[in-house]
């Protein structure tokens, strides 16, 4: 009996993992600068079907409410991100570079993360999280990634944080 509940609780656990609508909430502060509320969400895997996978997370700043950096990010790999672009029910966006650079972080052996920040307007964020099919095509150095953030009944953990984003960007407006 023992023994069954201890796998029942794992799989409940690994479940719940799984969750595409688990993740971290959005961090919100204040600026030093100008006092203008800070909305931030770090980056969550889109729906992957790899080792190498695509995320989104972003920032955003009262003082700019109709812009929004969109962090795209590369899980388990580190190389330089050169361009993004959304497919967005048919529609595709070209993202425009905000940093020259990409972030490298080596989080232990096991996890590494390229990344780096695009401007766009906060309503492209807003059609992200209301759209049927968004797909996200990061260019690199050596080629390409691209995942699904929602395809249909396939969701991703970005898709319900970015949920989470703007749930707070308008409680701050």
């Amino acid at each position: 009996m023992r023994k069954k509940l201890i796998g029942l609780a794992a799989s409940a656990l690994f479940v719940a993992g799984c969750s595409t609508t688990s993740g971290t909430g959005p961090d919100v502060s204040r600026s030093g600068f100008d006092n203008a509320a800070v909305v931030r969400i770090n980056p969550h895997g889109n729906a992957c079907s790899g080792m190498v996978c695509t995320g989104l997370g972003a920032h955003w700043s009262a003082t700019r409410p109709n812009e929004t950096i969109l962090v795209v990010s590369i899980f388990n790999s580190i190389n330089a991100i050169t361009g993004a672009k959304l497919n967005i029910d048919g529609e595709i966006y070209d993202l425009k570079i905000m940093e020259t650079f990409t972030n490298f972080n080596e989080l232990g052996a096991a996890t590494k993360e390229s990344r780096k920040g695009f401007l766009v307007p906060t309503t492209l964020v807003r059609k992200i999280t209301t759209s049927q099919r968004t797909w996200l095509r990061v260019s690199t150095t050596s080629g390409y990634v691209e995942d699904a953030v929602i395809d249909g009944q396939k969701d991703s953990k970005a898709f319900h944080a970015l949920k989470r984003f703007l749930a707070e960007v308008e409680r701050q407006s």
